[in-house]
């Protein structure tokens, strides 16, 4: 097992040293040091605002003291929780990581970073944390282990604690029901949206300028939009010229939403946008698209328009803030201002030498689910909700696991 560790930490490391965020978040266009780093992090705030809306969904609001990122290499997610949480704490194997952790840490009050190199959590005590989340780490430690950082997770969560982990089950089988298939359209009324967008830009952008709004989309229609049913449904932009009336570039930003939005739910998510290469005047178009079938305009949607001048030099506000964006009203555009996840600072990027030796790719490995659930149950928690998880792609079952320690159970150590 120390063996194991041992490996691991030197990997993390090697991937410390050449490059920290492709290693964490291993999109194909972004290696060799290209993630922007404001970005890198921005993903983060949706994937923790998404969790939350999937809590409320079940009638859960977790406790706001404590939470504790297991795996937190960089810090993507434990800065992300800074916005939730008094006090948020990352772990790692990895020392590398947590250096780099410690440069771009942002919120040195809220959040620090711990190096923990054993088999267990014993550097922190019992029921000491509200909430703790784990993604895209259990998958590369060997399932032993994993069994006992999943049993020390239910030690150091305090009683009615919510612990979120993300974790493939087996290598998929032929009796498995197979990958989700393609998209396919929803009924003709399931399209029926609201969308609402907070950080509309008052002063001019700079062409190819990055900004990112936040956008509360609520489900207007009769009908549940599940991504698991029906393909991926996201968040999006188009941009204009300054008439409307001819498109300039049709897709920009994207934001998933989550797996399943209900009739009449709500969910707030961040959605970064690019100006245009060009100086202009501009309309920028905000609307949602079920990916490989329509954008939701399409059959009848409103959707949200907001003029954009792209300038090389400042020239000052240009929009009077009581001025909303044609689709939405002033007092919404405030209500998500003030309510939305807020987003992360641009940190300065510290680390990375793509030009070092390519380390070996990360071992996976599952724990089959119904290992899990018993662990679950044998540690005094509730399994609330389990989705699938795709993460690993289709040569895996995976799942991302929602658990709610008991408040008055006797913990089985």
């Amino acid at each position: 097992m120390t063996d194991f560790l041992e490996e691991s930490r030197s990997l993390w490391d090697a991937h410390a040293r050449r490059d920290p965020l492709w290693a964490i978040l291993s999109d194909p266009d972004k290696k060799g040091g290209k993630w922007d780093v404001r970005r890198f992090f921005q993903t983060a705030v949706g994937e923790i605002s998404l969790i939350f809306y999937q809590l409320r969904s079940s009638g859960i609001e977790p406790g706001r003291g404590s939470a504790l990122d297991f795996g937190c290499g960089v810090g993507r997610l434990t800065q992300a929780l800074a916005w939730h949480f008094d006090r948020v704490v990352g772990v790692d194997v990895s020392p590398a990581m947590i250096g780099a952790a410690e440069k771009l840490n942002q919120r040195p009050l809220t959040v620090s970073y711990v190096w923990n190199q054993a088999a267990d959590l014993k550097i922190f005590g019992d029921d000491g944390f509200d909430f703790i989340v784990s993604n895209l780490v259990l998958q590369h430690i060997r399932p032993e282990i994993s069994i006992e950082y999943l049993r020390e997770f239910f030690r150091v969560l305090k009683p009615g604690g919510i612990l979120v982990f993300q974790l493939p089950s087996h290598e998929r089988r032929e009796e498995d029901e197979p990958p989700a298939p393609a998209a396919r359209a929803m009924p003709d009324d399931a399209y029926q949206a609201s969308v609402v967008v907070a950080g509309i830009p008052e002063r001019a952008l700079k062409p190819a300028s990055e900004v990112t709004l936040r956008v509360e989309v609520t489900n207007r229609s009769t009908f549940e939009w599940s991504q698991q049913q029906f393909g991926p449904i996201r968040v999006g932009n188009h941009w204009l010229d300054a008439s409307g009336d001819r498109m300039i570039l049709r897709d920009d930003g994207r934001t998933s939403l989550p797996d399943t939005v209900r009739s009449g739910d709500s969910c707030s998510l961040p959605l970064t946008i690019t100006a245009p290469s060009d100086e202009g005047d501009y309309q920028c178009e905000i609307d949602l698209a079920h990916e490989g079938v329509l954008w939701f305009r399409d059959k009848g949607s409103s959707v949200v328009r907001c003029a954009v001048r792209v300038r090389l030099e400042d020239e000052g506000d240009f929009r009077s803030s009581d001025q909303p964006p044609s689709g939405q009203s002033r007092q919404a555009t405030e209500e998500i201002a003030e309510a939305g996840d807020r987003l992360p600072d641009a940190p300065v990027f510290v680390g990375g030498d793509p030009d070092l030796d390519d380390p070996t790719a990360f071992p996976m490995y599952g724990i089959e689910t119904d290992t899990v659930t018993r662990l679950i149950a044998d540690h005094g928690a509730d399994l609330v909700h389990v989705e699938n998880d795709r993460s690993c792609g289709d040569d895996w079952v995976s799942y991302r696991y929602f658990v709610r320690k008991r408040a008055n159970d006797q913990i089985t150590r």
